[in-house]
């Protein structure tokens, strides 16, 4: 073969595999139509539609799909109309795999496992691990530079608190989910209810002391001051309730048993101060000052039992039902106690970030204009106000006082009525929930009032106990490997030390030695260094 015709066929060669290339990207690259039915893709499709500010976000209508968790009352996203009206203003529209609770857990883990992933993820409830390991696997995309670019309102917030970026930035130094901010005065603290008309037919004053509380506790029992029968002083819907409302009154607070004392990782179920409020939750079991259904009874045998009940773990009007709302200032809240092992009051602090609401995927085309919707949704006050309380005039009204006050309407309650067109009513995308919005609730002074009492008694005491950290994979794997077993382990012995099913004093030794051959130190060490990598970054 001549030298020319050598090399015309080398030409040929590489325009074939050229081609071919080509073509076998082109056939895994996923599309987007506008409104005239043209395909685009990639990031030159959106840069000659794209408007970095204003609104519409798009000249052109583009199309993408949403991937979330709906509350069960909600309709389809598609006649929800937040989606509508966000579509008008921004000219992107969405499709939707939604489902509720488990089925949407199954259909997340799904959707990654199979790679068919949608444009974004939605009131995402992504777990820390799924954005960890999804996030470096490049599934979920980096957003720190979408937030930086496009992300006014975000980054605002982001500005004024650090903690919100320390707490979202993974291990690898990327943002692969964006939070919900809820500073809601009642979801700061669990909190606990007494009966005040019980107290004070027997002339009980507020307890300062857990002796003290035992003491009205047993007076409730004993005298039945409502004369309801069969008195139930105090119970929960679970053993994590009743912890998490009365475990700081022996001065501990803790998350997953996991706390931080001056730096260090700490486990707070091998404490002494956990023994001593076992010994005071079996001293109450045994007097049957405590629910002795309480490991066992279903939410709404729970429920059933508000009537006859003197210290509430959940909302009154959850458990009494009232029609008058007024009646739930006639149950003040609990305050912090001290205690044997604690001069101090403290209550539990939740944190007011909440990860893993949305996420960007690899398979969006769009990845600026998501995040300025997203931006807006979720951040901004007007977007926040749709996506939380719906469309006004529809689901709720402005007041002459400025205040907001929810609709009721088509025979349903508020609360239906707010799920037809709020994402944010029973599901969990992420919005801004500023503390001045729930100030701004009218037509409820009695949630006004009771915002004060939360405010006054419990907020001065709340700590938090461990902060928002991401784990390595190596970390994560620790955890993975040791948590199940450890929870499980500690749960059964703390129904069987509360019974009285085991001793506390003749076991407590055993049950320590036990979940530390469970792994509990390598548990603690993981939780050590992702704990010593977020103070570093502070």
């Amino acid at each position: 073969m001549g030298l020319k015709k050598r090399v015309l066929s080398l030409v040929l060669l590489l325009c074939l595999s050229l081609i071919v290339f080509a073509c076998s990207k082109n056939s895994g690259t996923k599309t987007n139509t506008n409104s005239s039915g043209n395909e685009t893709t990639g990031q030159s499709g959106q840069s000659s539609n794209f408007n970095e500010t204003g609104f519409p976000i798009v000249n052109e209508p583009i199309t993408l799909e949403m991937m979330g968790r709906k509350s069960p009352i909600q309709p389809d996203w598609a006649d929800m109309g937040f989606f509508q009206k966000m579509e008008e203003l921004t000219n992107i529209k969405f499709t939707f795999r939604i489902a509720t609770s488990d089925d949407y857990t199954q259909k997340k883990q799904l959707a990654f496992a199979s790679l068919d992933l949608p444009d974004v993820f939605y009131a995402a409830e992504l777990t820390l691990e799924e954005e960890a390991d999804y996030g470096s696997q490049g599934l979920l995309i980096p957003l720190e530079d979408l937030i930086d670019k496009y992300a006014p309102n975000l980054k605002a917030l982001m500005d004024q608190n650090p903690e919100i970026k320390a707490s979202i930035t993974t291990p690898d130094g990327h943002i692969y989910a964006l939070p919900g901010i809820d500073q809601n005065i009642t979801s700061k603290t669990p909190i606990m209810w007494m009966n005040k008309p019980w107290m004070d037919a027997l002339g009980i004053n507020t307890p300062e002391t857990m002796e003290d509380f035992y003491q009205m506790l047993k007076a409730f029992k004993e005298k039945d001051p409502g004369s309801v029968g069969d008195v139930i002083p105090l119970t929960a819907s679970s053993a994590d309730e009743l912890r998490l409302g009365l475990l700081p009154n022996f001065g501990l607070v803790q998350d997953g048993g996991i706390y931080e004392d001056n730096g260090t990782v700490k486990y707070a179920f091998v404490q002494e101060e956990y023994k001593a409020y076992l010994k005071f939750m079996n001293r109450l079991y045994s007097e049957q000052l405590l629910d002795n259904q309480m490991f066992s009874h279903t939410w709404e045998q729970f429920v059933a039992k508000g009537p006859r009940v003197g210290i509430l773990s959940t909302w009154p009007i959850v458990m009494l039902g009232f029609t008058d709302l007024n009646e739930a200032l006639k149950y003040p809240v609990l305050p912090p106690m001290t205690s044997e092992t604690n001069s101090k009051k403290l209550t539990q602090g939740m944190h007011e970030i909440r990860r893993g609401r949305a996420a960007i995927t690899k398979e969006n085309k769009y990845p600026e204009a998501t995040m300025r919707w997203l931006d807006y949704a979720a951040y901004s006050e007007e977007g926040t106000i749709m996506a939380r309380l719906g469309i006004e005039g529809e689901t709720y009204e402005w007041n002459e006082e400025g205040q907001w006050v929810l609709l009721s309407k088509d025979g349903l309650s508020t609360t239906e009525t707010n799920a037809k067109h709020a994402p944010g009513a029973g599901a969990n995308p992420p919005m801004n929930l500023t503390r001045e919005f729930f100030e701004k609730e009218g037509g409820n002074p009695v949630i006004l009032e009771i915002y004060k009492w939360v405010q006054a008694e419990l907020i001065p005491y709340a700590r938090t106990p461990f902060p928002l950290v991401y784990f390595t994979s190596e970390e994560q794997e620790v955890v993975r490997s040791l948590k199940p077993d450890i929870d499980t382990y500690f749960k059964q012995m703390e129904a069987k030390f509360i019974t009285g099913a085991e001793s506390i004093d003749a076991k407590w030794d055993e049950y320590v030695r036990t979940l530390e051959s469970l792994g509990l130190a390598d548990y603690l060490a993981a939780y050590q260094s992702a704990y010593d990598r977020w103070a570093a970054s502070r």
